[in-house]
C-alpha cells in the first residue's frame, strides 16, 4: 500500500529499483523521515524499516499511525471540511498547539491534502486536490515491519553514528540537491529538515555501512558522486543508462 501523504516535489519513482538493492530479509535504517513514499511499500515487502526523524512532528503522526490508524482517520473525517482558505492558512500556523496528539496527527494529515506543496507548515490552499476516499486508505494503512525512531539531534546524520542494533543497509532519500547558498537563517516548517549537501557526501565516503542516497538527477549530483554506484531512473521509474533521460538516482558505496 502506498504512504498516505502526497508531496508533488518529493514523488518518487526508484522503488522497484530499491528493492533490487535491498533484498528482502534486510533491515534498513532510513533517515529524513517525512512522507514514507519508499519507507511504507518498502517495510510492507519484506523489508524491516526503521525510519528516522529529528523532527518530532513527523514522528508524532507515523507512531500515531502506527499505534491507531483508525483513531487517526475518525478524527481526520472528522474536521475534513476545510472550506475557507483563511481557515486553512490559520490552521497551518496552529495546527501543532492543540493538546491531543491524535487531533494534531489528523490536522498534520489533512494540511498535507489541502496544500498544494504537500508541506504541513506552508503551500496554497488547494481544496479540489483533497478526496474523503483518503480517510478511508488511511484507516486501512498497513505498517508491517515498520519503526518509527526520533533523533533529538539538530544534525540529522548525527542519528547514523548512534544506529544501534542490527543495520543491514541507510537510506537517505534526500530529493533535490543545492549548494546550501544562503540558506542559513532561512525559516524552515516544523516538518523540514535541513540538508547540507557537502556533509552528506563526506559522510557517504567514510562511513562504514552500506548507504544508498535518493537524489534527483542532476548534473551536480552526477559529478559529485561520480566515483559512486550510480543507478538511473527514468519517469516512468524503468532504470536507465543514460544519465540525461534520468529523472532519479540511486547512489551506492557497495
Amino acid at each position: 500500500m502506498k504512504t498516505p501523504l502526497k508531496i508533488p516535489t518529493r514523488q518518487s519513482k526508484s522503488l522497484s529499483t530499491v528493492k533490487k538493492l535491498i533484498p528482502v530479509d534486510s533491515i534498513v535504517h532510513s533517515f529524513l523521515m517525512f512522507d514514507g513514499c519508499i519507507e511504507v511499500p518498502l517495510s510492507n515487502d519484506g523489508r524491516t524499516v526503521v525510519a528516522h526523524t529529528n523532527k518530532y512532528v513527523n514522528y508524532e503522526f507515523w507512531a500515531c499511525l502506527k499505534e491507531n490508524p483508525a483513531r487517526v482517520a475518525e478524527i481526520a473525517n472528522h474536521f475534513d471540511k476545510i472550506e475557507d482558505k483563511n481557515i486553512f492558512y490559520i490552521l497551518q500556523q496552529s495546527w501543532h498547539t492543540y493538546s491531543d496528539p491524535y487531533v494534531r496527527s489528523a490536522y498534520y494529515f489533512l494540511l498535507n491534502k489541502y496544500s498544494d506543496s504537500g508541506y504541513i507548515s506552508h503551500g496554497e490552499f488547494t481544496p479540489e486536490n483533497y478526496n474523503p476516499v483518503a480517510t478511508v486508505n488511511l484507516k486501512r494503512l498497513p505498517l508491517h515491519n515498520f519503526y518509527i525512531n526520533f533523533d533529538q539531534q539538530e544534525d540529522f546524520m548525527s542519528g547514523i553514528g548512534a544506529i544501534t542494533g542490527p543495520c543491514d543497509y541507510v537510506f537517505l532519500p534526500i530529493g533535490r540537491y543545492s549548494l546550501n547558498l544562503l540558506e542559513e537563517g532561512k525559516p524552515a516548517g516544523s516538518e523540514e529538515t535541513k540538508v547540507y549537501h557537502k556533509k552528506v557526501k563526506e559522510l557517504f565516503d567514510t562511513v562504514d555501512r552500506k548507504m544508498i542516497l535518493l537524489y534527483r538527477s542532476e548534473p551536480a549530483v552526477i559529478k559529485l558522486y561520480e566515483e559512486g554506484n550510480m543507478h538511473f531512473i527514468d519517469k516512468w521509474g524503468r532504470g536507465t543508462d543514460n544519465p540525461k533521460s534520468s529523472r532519479e538516482v540511486l547512489i551506492a558505496n557497495f
